[in-house]
């Protein structure tokens, strides 16, 4: 097989590479996590007159624009190139946040002109997917990808979390507005360490222009193991990503426990995503690709299952709830690694921006559809707000994570049975296989998910 352009790079050269890729994405990524994880943005609004209404505005923004314009985003990036695009990514993230910044001058309508700023911010978020993906690419070989992604975020999501600590710390219970002005433009500001990362990158040039423009479009979904594979991902997307915020709510809604409790279990999930960083690559070099990816959907069956089980009388709860919420989040990061490392296999090596475009919307979907399905379910009035069976209580909540786990399970046992049907009887059907039952069209190229479970 040819050698990929980050092979034929030497490997010190390769190294020292990925590691400025590390700085570069640790400084820049704070514009990130202070838009979706900190409270930054949270008390900024607040004490500039916003609600509650405004900050979920917020904060759904990202998921949804992200999925709208992730093909778009490929789309352009496949126009103007690699390089101009994540400069335009950094520089509209950029003037979004600067802007946001300045937004106290504007008087009464500065809260609102904030969440106009984040959805304008939340433009450069789907650019800067479409093109860090092909970008990393081009210096991380693909025997090293599994390893590069989970030191990558394990890394910015220590110096992200130690960053915020730390000005949260030092700015106190009621900072001022001037100061959250401040460590708003530094976060505006830091984002350029991307752009100045890859203006020193050699690059390979994007390997095919379409003469039209949706040329790239109908060349990924006619690639099978592309479609299947992402397909498959949104699923388990769907259950993974709803775990964690139906779990708060669950505490604070129905169990009645306080904010302090409520961030205590968020504090595991922050340490459990830290870990799932740290020790992904080492699981995937010692279990595969097969089975890595087994123990990440099994794990998506056995938590919300046991989630289900934690009921107002259970005993030692809040313990119990914590070890899940731990677990939850090592496996949702291995998740994460796992879809970043392994979306590339799929992707024709001549349709790579579109196909990662491709991908990144099912994923998107996956992430928004999840919280969508739960919230319109617990909303209906479809569901029971209390049952008992076998002597034990159960609420509304429970009953959704019981159809997550459900929901899941069949998932799994429907790719299994349909393996079975093939020649190769005790053996898990691979994506493209399956993609293949359902969806008629060939795959674009002898990728590694055909093989991934022979």
């Amino acid at each position: 097989m040819e050698q990929t352009f980050a092979e034929r790079m030497p490997k010190s050269k390769r190294r020292k590479i990925q590691a400025w890729s590390i700085v570069a994405n640790c400084f820049g990524s704070l514009s990130e996590v202070m838009l979706d994880s900190s409270a930054i943005l949270i008390s900024y609004v607040a004490l500039l007159g916003g609600d509650e209404s405004l900050n979920m505005l917020m904060a759904g923004a990202t998921g949804f624009i992200a999925l709208l314009l992730q093909i778009p985003s490929g789309l352009l990036v496949e126009k103007i190139g690699l390089k101009k695009s994540m400069y335009l990514s950094c520089a509209i993230g950029c003037a979004a946040c600067l802007l946001m910044a300045g937004a106290a001058a504007m008087g009464s309508s500065a809260k609102y002109f904030v969440v106009g700023m984040c959805f304008v911010y939340c433009i450069a978020r789907p650019i800067f997917g479409a093109t860090w993906y092909p970008i990393v690419d081009s210096f991380v070989a693909p025997s090293e990808r599994g390893g590069y992604f989970g030191i990558l975020r394990f890394f910015y999501t220590v110096f992200a979390g130690t960053f915020f600590f730390v000005t949260a710390r030092a700015m106190g219970e009621h900072p001022p507005v001037w100061l959250l002005q401040i460590l708003i433009a530094v976060c505006a500001v830091l984002q350029f360490a991307r752009a100045a990362f890859t203006y020193f990158l050699d690059l390979p040039p994007l390997e095919k222009k379409s003469e039209h423009i949706l040329d790239s479009l109908k060349a990924a979904t006619a690639n099978s193991c592309l479609t299947s594979f992402s397909i498959y991902m949104m699923g388990i997307a769907i259950v993974a990503f709803l775990v964690q915020p139906l779990t708060f709510v669950y505490l604070k809604q129905t169990l009645d426990h306080g904010v302090s409790t409520v961030q205590t279990v968020a504090t595991f999930g922050i340490a459990g995503s830290i870990v799932g960083y740290l020790i992904f690559g080492k699981l995937l070099k010692l279990l595969g690709s097969k089975r890595m990816l087994l123990t990440i959907h099994a794990a998506f069956i056995a938590i919300p299952a046991a989630l289900f089980l934690c009921g107002e009388n259970t005993p030692h709860l809040l313990e119990i709830v914590c070890a899940i919420i731990f677990l939850n989040c090592v496996a949702l990061a291995c998740f994460f690694c796992f879809a970043s490392a392994e979306m590339y296999s799929v992707s024709a090596p001549d349709n790579k921006v579109m196909s990662l475009s491709f991908f990144n919307t099912f994923f998107c979907g996956g992430r928004m559809f999840g919280g969508f399905i739960s919230s319109a379910l617990l909303a209906s009035g479809m569901l029971s707000a209390g049952w008992d069976k076998f002597g034990l209580s159960f609420t509304s909540i429970q009953s959704v994570f019981l159809m997550a786990a459900a929901m899941s399970c069949l998932w799994l046992f429907s790719i299994h049975s349909a393996g079975g049907k093939s020649r190769q009887k005790q053996r898990l059907l691979s994506a493209a296989e399956l993609s293949r039952m359902i969806f008629p069209g060939n795959c674009a190229r002898n990728c590694h998910q055909c093989r991934l479970y022979s």
